[in-house]
Protein backbone atom coordinates (compact mmCIF):
# COMPACT_ATOMS: atom_id res chain seq x y z
CA UNK A 1 0.00 0.00 0.00
CA UNK A 2 2.59 2.62 1.03
CA UNK A 3 4.29 1.70 -2.62
CA UNK A 4 1.06 2.45 -4.56
CA UNK A 5 1.32 5.78 -2.83
CA UNK A 6 4.56 6.65 -3.47
CA UNK A 7 4.20 5.96 -6.92
CA UNK A 8 0.92 7.95 -7.18
CA UNK A 9 2.69 10.60 -4.96
CA UNK A 10 5.71 10.85 -8.06
CA UNK A 11 3.11 10.28 -11.01
CA UNK A 12 3.85 13.65 -13.74
CA UNK A 13 1.24 16.52 -13.59
CA UNK A 14 -1.06 16.61 -15.77
CA UNK A 15 -0.66 19.52 -18.35
CA UNK A 16 -3.87 21.80 -17.98
CA UNK A 17 -6.20 22.62 -21.04
CA UNK A 18 -4.36 26.43 -21.08
CA UNK A 19 -0.67 24.84 -20.96
CA UNK A 20 -1.75 22.30 -23.87
CA UNK A 21 -3.22 25.37 -25.44
CA UNK A 22 0.41 27.44 -25.51
CA UNK A 23 1.95 24.33 -26.94
CA UNK A 24 -0.17 23.84 -29.66
CA UNK A 25 0.45 27.65 -30.34
CA UNK A 26 4.17 27.16 -30.05
CA UNK A 27 3.75 24.45 -32.30
CA UNK A 28 1.14 26.37 -34.92
CA UNK A 29 3.48 29.94 -34.86
CA UNK A 30 6.49 28.10 -35.59
CA UNK A 31 5.10 25.73 -38.49
CA UNK A 32 2.78 28.02 -40.19
CA UNK A 33 3.15 31.44 -38.63
CA UNK A 34 1.34 33.79 -36.30
CA UNK A 35 -0.55 35.73 -38.99
CA UNK A 36 -1.53 31.99 -40.78
CA UNK A 37 -2.62 30.21 -37.36
CA UNK A 38 -6.38 30.65 -36.61
CA UNK A 39 -8.33 30.18 -33.59
CA UNK A 40 -9.51 27.20 -35.34
CA UNK A 41 -6.60 25.91 -35.67
CA UNK A 42 -5.73 26.36 -32.17
CA UNK A 43 -8.89 24.41 -31.53
CA UNK A 44 -8.76 22.07 -33.85
CA UNK A 45 -5.15 21.05 -31.88
CA UNK A 46 -6.83 20.43 -28.68
CA UNK A 47 -9.92 18.78 -29.98
CA UNK A 48 -12.51 21.79 -28.86
CA UNK A 49 -14.68 24.22 -30.66
CA UNK A 50 -13.08 27.34 -31.65
CA UNK A 51 -15.07 29.22 -29.22
CA UNK A 52 -14.41 27.25 -26.57
CA UNK A 53 -10.69 28.69 -26.60
CA UNK A 54 -11.50 31.69 -25.74
CA UNK A 55 -12.57 30.12 -22.22
CA UNK A 56 -8.56 29.70 -21.73
CA UNK A 57 -7.56 33.10 -23.28
CA UNK A 58 -8.18 36.87 -23.80
CA UNK A 59 -7.39 36.63 -27.30
CA UNK A 60 -4.82 34.81 -30.09
CA UNK A 61 -2.61 38.21 -29.74
CA UNK A 62 -2.48 37.86 -26.27
CA UNK A 63 -0.88 34.60 -26.62
CA UNK A 64 1.37 35.23 -29.00
CA UNK A 65 2.80 38.23 -26.63
CA UNK A 66 2.98 35.87 -23.72
CA UNK A 67 5.24 33.52 -25.42
CA UNK A 68 7.47 35.81 -26.85
CA UNK A 69 7.76 37.76 -23.79
CA UNK A 70 8.13 35.31 -21.73
CA UNK A 71 10.88 33.48 -24.21
CA UNK A 72 12.38 36.92 -23.94
CA UNK A 73 12.80 37.32 -20.31
CA UNK A 74 14.43 33.43 -20.62
CA UNK A 75 17.44 34.60 -22.49
CA UNK A 76 17.60 37.42 -20.39
CA UNK A 77 17.59 35.34 -17.39
CA UNK A 78 20.12 33.41 -18.36
CA UNK A 79 22.81 36.06 -19.14
CA UNK A 80 22.10 38.01 -16.41
CA UNK A 81 25.04 36.78 -14.09
CA UNK A 82 28.02 35.90 -15.63
CA UNK A 83 31.17 35.29 -14.25
CA UNK A 84 34.78 35.71 -15.12
CA UNK A 85 36.40 37.78 -17.52
CA UNK A 86 35.26 39.04 -20.25
CA UNK A 87 36.10 36.20 -22.30
CA UNK A 88 34.96 33.97 -20.31
CA UNK A 89 31.38 35.66 -19.91
CA UNK A 90 31.11 35.96 -24.12
CA UNK A 91 31.53 32.19 -24.29
CA UNK A 92 28.99 32.13 -21.05
CA UNK A 93 26.58 34.16 -22.99
CA UNK A 94 26.72 32.24 -26.25
CA UNK A 95 26.30 28.89 -24.54
CA UNK A 96 23.82 29.78 -22.57
CA UNK A 97 22.07 31.47 -25.33
CA UNK A 98 22.33 28.06 -27.33
CA UNK A 99 21.23 26.19 -24.75
CA UNK A 100 17.67 28.27 -24.28
CA UNK A 101 17.49 28.04 -28.06
CA UNK A 102 17.96 23.41 -27.96
CA UNK A 103 15.58 23.94 -24.97
CA UNK A 104 12.44 24.45 -27.22
CA UNK A 105 13.69 25.11 -31.06
CA UNK A 106 9.75 25.68 -31.85
CA UNK A 107 9.55 28.52 -29.20
CA UNK A 108 12.75 30.18 -30.49
CA UNK A 109 11.42 30.63 -33.61
CA UNK A 110 8.68 32.07 -32.13
CA UNK A 111 10.53 34.37 -30.21
CA UNK A 112 12.93 35.91 -33.48
CA UNK A 113 10.35 35.68 -35.78
CA UNK A 114 6.80 36.41 -34.55
CA UNK A 115 7.29 38.84 -32.67
CA UNK A 116 6.68 41.57 -35.37
CA UNK A 117 3.43 40.68 -35.03
CA UNK A 118 2.82 42.30 -31.22
CA UNK A 119 0.99 45.23 -31.52
CA UNK A 120 1.50 48.38 -29.28
CA UNK A 121 1.21 49.21 -26.42
CA UNK A 122 2.92 45.41 -25.74
CA UNK A 123 5.30 46.19 -28.54
CA UNK A 124 6.90 48.78 -27.06
CA UNK A 125 7.98 46.45 -24.58
CA UNK A 126 8.69 43.80 -26.22
CA UNK A 127 11.24 46.08 -28.39
CA UNK A 128 12.79 47.64 -25.39
CA UNK A 129 13.44 43.49 -23.72
CA UNK A 130 15.26 42.76 -27.00
CA UNK A 131 17.52 46.03 -26.87
CA UNK A 132 18.68 44.80 -23.39
CA UNK A 133 19.56 41.88 -24.49
CA UNK A 134 21.79 43.39 -27.15
CA UNK A 135 23.51 46.43 -24.81
CA UNK A 136 24.12 43.17 -22.12
CA UNK A 137 26.06 41.86 -24.93
CA UNK A 138 27.41 44.66 -25.81
CA UNK A 139 29.00 45.73 -22.63
CA UNK A 140 30.70 42.14 -22.63
CA UNK A 141 32.24 43.73 -26.09
CA UNK A 142 33.67 46.61 -24.98
CA UNK A 143 34.66 44.95 -21.97
CA UNK A 144 36.82 42.55 -23.42
CA UNK A 145 38.60 45.50 -25.44
CA UNK A 146 39.09 47.44 -22.77
CA UNK A 147 40.85 44.84 -21.09
CA UNK A 148 42.86 44.07 -24.06
CA UNK A 149 40.81 40.39 -24.41
CA UNK A 150 39.13 41.05 -27.62
CA UNK A 151 41.13 42.99 -30.76
CA UNK A 152 42.11 46.53 -29.87
CA UNK A 153 40.51 47.50 -34.00
CA UNK A 154 37.18 45.60 -33.48
CA UNK A 155 34.34 47.12 -34.98
CA UNK A 156 32.28 46.26 -32.10
CA UNK A 157 28.88 47.24 -33.63
CA UNK A 158 29.41 45.06 -36.20
CA UNK A 159 30.26 42.19 -33.58
CA UNK A 160 27.50 42.67 -32.00
CA UNK A 161 25.27 42.13 -34.77
CA UNK A 162 27.07 39.30 -36.12
CA UNK A 163 27.25 37.33 -32.64
CA UNK A 164 23.65 37.94 -32.62
CA UNK A 165 22.97 36.45 -36.13
CA UNK A 166 24.83 33.58 -35.49
CA UNK A 167 23.17 32.51 -32.42
CA UNK A 168 19.83 33.74 -33.86
CA UNK A 169 20.24 31.91 -36.20
CA UNK A 170 20.58 28.38 -34.79
CA UNK A 171 16.51 27.50 -34.40
CA UNK A 172 16.93 27.04 -38.19
CA UNK A 173 19.33 24.75 -38.31
CA UNK A 174 19.06 22.98 -34.87
CA UNK A 175 16.24 20.20 -35.12
CA UNK A 176 13.30 20.63 -33.04
CA UNK A 177 13.60 16.96 -31.78
CA UNK A 178 16.79 17.51 -29.33
CA UNK A 179 18.93 14.65 -31.62
CA UNK A 180 21.70 17.13 -31.33
CA UNK A 181 23.96 17.46 -28.12
CA UNK A 182 23.09 21.16 -27.35
CA UNK A 183 26.24 21.18 -24.80
CA UNK A 184 28.16 19.86 -27.63
CA UNK A 185 26.64 22.62 -30.13
CA UNK A 186 26.62 25.68 -27.77
CA UNK A 187 30.43 24.74 -27.09
CA UNK A 188 31.05 24.80 -30.41
CA UNK A 189 29.40 28.03 -31.45
CA UNK A 190 31.23 29.68 -28.65
CA UNK A 191 34.24 28.93 -29.66
CA UNK A 192 33.85 30.28 -33.35
CA UNK A 193 32.36 33.50 -31.67
CA UNK A 194 35.69 34.19 -29.58
CA UNK A 195 37.88 33.37 -32.54
CA UNK A 196 36.36 36.12 -34.36
CA UNK A 197 36.99 38.64 -31.40
CA UNK A 198 40.47 37.66 -30.07
CA UNK A 199 43.38 39.88 -30.05
CA UNK A 200 45.55 38.77 -33.52
CA UNK A 201 42.49 37.49 -35.11
CA UNK A 202 42.41 40.37 -37.79
CA UNK A 203 39.35 41.87 -36.69
CA UNK A 204 37.34 44.57 -39.11
CA UNK A 205 38.38 48.07 -38.71
CA UNK A 206 35.24 50.46 -37.30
Amino acid sequence: MPRQSRARASAPKKPTKQERLMAAAVRLFSRQGYAGTSVRDLGEALGIQPGSVYAHIDSKHTMLVSLVESGIDQYLDAVAELPGTPTEQLRHFVEAHVRVVAEDVNRARVVYHQWRHIQPPERTRIVAKRYAYEHRLRDIIDAGVAAGEFAPDLDRPTAVRAVLGMVNWCPEWLPADGSEPAEAVAAGVAEIVLASVRVGHGAAHA
